[in-house]
């Protein structure tokens, strides 16, 4: 019992052992929202690089109304080129945010918005699956939906693996696969129409360093394709709307069932004639 004792006071006067990071991933100050790490140098390099990828989608991108979810701060640089009249931002900033309502019961009329655009909101919310319902209910049929989120399959999926604990932006919240995204919306009805793969630097903070590591960024982009850091997902609402159809009026019979196909007059009749 003694050396039973003696062990547990050894143990409770131990030192308590802290993980630490090392100062090449440390980030320099905490984000309060992931606009703020887009001001960085790595974030604005990876918001240039979106910005021309989605170039093509957003120019033919028509309509009236369009809605941002998240990172309201970017949207005005995001979309540049998008042509659709009206824009909206709703985040849980409100510094940028045009919208003050919670993503899973937006105040929004069904199907009345052309393009949403989730931008780093599906990983952070607690409550995905309904947002998810939302869009497809305020979204017009053939509408267009673009989630841009971080890729799990990535060096920066694996930071996130082994530092979201500590809930800091960027690795805070739940990293999503492409292939998960795209057998939710499956079943909501939307169809994939484009993959993005966006930016392959290292997820390191020292700009001195990432500029030593294009070699880097060059081999991930030829040969590893799929380990990029952003995730675009680019999807249409494919939803017909149904066409009433008319109930067909009950027409009355006036002719018989048996109708005459050739005249019958003079068939089997009798002419008495006087000479």
């Amino acid at each position: 019992m003694r050396l039973i004792a003696k062990m547990w006071a050894l143990y409770c006067c131990k030192p308590k052992i802290q993980m630490r990071i090392h100062p090449l991933f440390q980030a320099k100050k905490k984000y309060i929202a992931i606009s703020d790490w887009y001001q960085t140098e790595l974030g604005q390099f990876l918001l240039d690089e979106l910005t021309e990828k989605l170039e093509p989608v957003l120019s033919t991108s028509f309509g009236y109304y369009s809605l941002q979810i998240g990172c309201a701060a970017e949207s005005e640089q995001l979309l540049r080129s998008c042509r659709v009249r009206h824009h909206f931002n709703l985040d849980r900033d409100t510094v940028g945010s045009n919208i003050c309502a919670r993503s899973a019961h937006l105040p929004i009329a069904n199907d009345s918005v052309d393009l949403v655009i989730l931008m780093h909101h599906l990983s952070t919310t607690e409550e995905p699956h309904a947002l998810l319902r939302e869009v497809s209910r305020i979204l017009i049929p053939q509408g267009k939906l673009i989630i841009i989120d971080f890729n799990p399959l990535s060096l920066w999926g694996l930071r996130h693996f082994f530092q979201s604990w500590l809930e800091q932006i960027p690795w805070s919240g739940h990293y999503f696969s492409a292939s998960r995204l795209t057998d939710w919306m499956q079943l909501l009805g939307f169809d994939q129409q484009k993959h993005l793969k966006v930016g392959y630097l290292p997820p390191i903070q020292q700009p001195r360093i990432l500029r030593h590591l294009s070699w880097l960024e060059k081999g991930m982009r030829n040969w590893i394709k799929f380990s990029s850091a952003l995730n675009v997902l680019v999807y249409d609402k494919n939803i017909v709307p149904l066409t009433p159809v008319r109930a067909r009026w009950v027409a009355r019979k006036i002719l018989s069932p048996k109708v005459a196909t050739r005249p019958t007059a003079g068939r089997g009749m009798k002419y008495n004639r006087k000479i």
